[in-house]
């Protein structure tokens, strides 16, 4: 498999589906490589357009797939491959976060958090503290060792005004999730910002 030119394998790839990829990248190095380039963004070395994402529709969580060789004026249209995710067509989903290939869902009830990893097919709930509210505001990163991170920041919406116009977001507080030890950790501290 590793003697197969790069544009042969890549054609392979991007015929695999997104959540069988786990089982490519033990074939060999070289396809494990190259699958890593399939999950997220551009196809690999050969310099091919093709975008790979996700996005939400209808509560659900969709893979999107269009290739883009080829289109050169206004005129031409590029119709996207619009899948639903079956590992999570079980949960409603409101947000999705990317962040080094993995997804942060945020569940419609707020009851948890979802983190999806698609590369190795592997799902985690994320259980709130104490709880979460629909106001939460939510990233995903990880530190120097790779330790993927997530970062909740709670507060309200301070509303005034004749017709509950939003005037600004008031924060209370920020806890991170780590990953890795799979625990929260609340940070005192007062922000002095909206």
């Amino acid at each position: 498999m590793s003697d197969l030119p790069d544009d042969l394998a890549e054609e392979i790839l991007s015929r695999v589906p997104l959540t069988s990829l786990s089982a490519v990248r033990s074939t060999c190095r070289k396809w494990n490589d190259l699958s890593k380039n399939q999950v997220f963004g551009k196809s690999a070395s050969t310099g091919r357009k093709q975008f790979l994402g996700f996005m939400l529709k209808d509560y659900k969580v969709c893979s999107m797939k269009f290739d883009l060789q080829g289109i050169g004026n206004e005129g031409d249209f590029v119709d996207p491959s619009i899948t639903e995710v079956s590992i999570l067509d079980q949960v409603e989903i409101t947000q999705v976060f990317h962040c080094g290939g993995l997804l942060l869902c945020v569940t419609k009830d707020r009851s948890r958090l979802l983190v999806w990893n698609p590369y190795l097919g592997q799902t985690r709930w994320i259980q709130p503290r104490n709880t979460f509210r629909s106001e939460d505001r939510y990233a995903v990163g990880y530190d120097k060792n790779r330790n993927y991170k997530i970062l909740r920041v709670f507060g309200k919406y301070d509303t005034k005004g004749e017709f509950g116009s939003v005037d600004k977001y008031l924060i209370f507080g920020y806890e991170i999730y780590d990953l890795s030890s799979s625990s929260w950790k609340v940070f005192n501290v007062s922000p002095d910002w909206n």
